[in-house]
């Protein structure tokens, strides 16, 4: 599920910085500039401050394969009534965007530094996916590449000043995964003794 991805690059993310968040751009974009009156966030947020989010969504690629699409293919075997999963998947591309929030400039741009250098010697994103029928996960590594930035996206009030960076990476050729339960196939004995009875031998 998209979720998964979102869950699997979020925790990638905090595992370098800890005051990582995911939510909507614009969202956390008026709060940090104090546009709302209410903070759905149900507290304030601390600075520096990085928060992640699809604001494109994500596009399907148009070169999918049909047994991908259809039929899927066998995941997961049970060893006891040999019943299959099957996965059926989309292959899309997922965009990323990290937006860096600090009081001050120099924050901004060391932990802007630090994010770069971190995605570039470890560019991987490790994905599980989850089967609730089987209970099993499908796991699966994507490459980050990177795409833009950073892009200065600072606006200064009356009020506190606030530094603002954005970066982008995409996740390309990301499988959004469905999973689907086959029966096992049993083998039955036919009998195949064909009973031609005293018919002649000729009319067979």
């Amino acid at each position: 599920m998209l979720k998964d991805f979102d869950v699997a690059f979020t925790n990638k993310i905090k595992a370098w910085y800890s005051n990582t968040i995911f939510a909507e751009t614009s969202l956390v974009y008026n709060v940090a500039y104090n546009l709302v009156d209410t903070n759905p966030f149900k507290k304030a947020l601390q600075f520096p401050l990085v928060s992640i989010y699809r604001p494109s969504g994500f596009s399907v690629q148009t070169n999918q394969n049909f047994a991908a699409r259809k039929r899927g293919i066998p995941v997961f075997e049970d060893a006891v009534t040999h019943e299959k999963t099957m996965a059926r998947w989309l292959v899309v591309n997922l965009p990323y965007q990290i937006d860096i929030y600090s009081k001050t400039p120099e924050d901004r741009e060391d932990l802007t530094e630090q994010l770069l250098h971190a995605l570039s010697l470890d560019q991987y994103l490790t994905v599980s996916q989850n089967d609730k029928e089987s209970g099993k996960d499908y796991v699966e590594s994507y490459d980050i590449e990177y795409d833009a930035g950073p892009v200065d996206n600072s606006t200064f009030d009356e009020g506190d000043r606030i530094y603002h960076y954005a970066l982008t990476y995409d996740v390309k050729g990301a499988k959004i995964i469905n999973f689907k339960g086959t029966p096992a196939i049993e083998l039955v004995s036919v009998d195949a003794t064909l009973d031609v009875g005293g018919s002649d031998p000729d009319d067979l």
